[in-house]
């Protein structure tokens, strides 16, 4: 796996998109460890981003833990103590986040990761349109996981066609947005 020191662009890109596009103040891309026991932050932006850089936690704590397990999307917010939010990656974050999205890197194999983003700009809750595109963008980042030594087999790519359509409607839905997952977009191709 690439380490925090040299993230990988691709995810560096796919992790960058996703911050700015859903206004969290900070994310992070953990990945299944190849024994299958850590969840490692391979690369984090934001604020308090360095507390999590190359931070590793047992495979099945705080959100990461359940989107590993379960292998669907979590949105929370804090309502006292939340006990997801005081776990896992979150809790190398001083304060505490309010909300926290977490979606799966899912892989033809599985589960190899785990896409977090935290605190939006605002106070305001992650929106349902916030968890589709962290997951769409988490499709992106589990090929570039999977692809990484002790990344978990080969990656599900979406259909091209489906990749497109998704875009398109992105597009007329949410410019902004859109504009975050084509630069993202292009960082991938301009790599490939």
């Amino acid at each position: 796996m690439p380490s925090a020191a040299e993230p990988s662009p691709v995810l560096r890109a796919v992790l960058d998109a996703a911050v700015r596009a859903t206004g969290a103040s900070c994310g992070w891309l953990a990945a299944v460890s190849a024994d299958n026991a850590e969840l490692v932050a391979v690369d984090a932006i934001g604020d308090g981003a360095e507390r999590v850089a190359g931070g590793a936690v047992p495979v099945d704590s705080g959100t990461a833990g359940f989107v590993v397990a379960s292998g669907q999307p979590v949105a929370v917010a804090a309502r006292g103590d939340e006990g997801l939010l005081c776990e896992g990656l979150a809790a190398r974050l001083d304060p505490l986040p309010a909300s926290i999205v977490s979606v799966p890197c899912a892989g033809t194999e599985g589960v190899v990761g785990a896409l977090e983003l935290v605190d939006k700009a605002g106070g305001t809750p992650f929106s349902f349109d916030d968890v589709e595109l962290a997951t769409l963008l988490a499709g992106i980042a589990a090929a570039a996981l999977a692809g990484t030594p002790g990344g978990a087999g080969a990656p599900r790519v979406p259909d091209p066609r489906r990749l497109g359509a998704e875009l398109t409607r992105l597009a007329g839905a949410d410019p902004a947005r859109y504009a975050a997952i084509a630069a993202a977009v292009d960082a991938l191709l301009a790599g490939a």
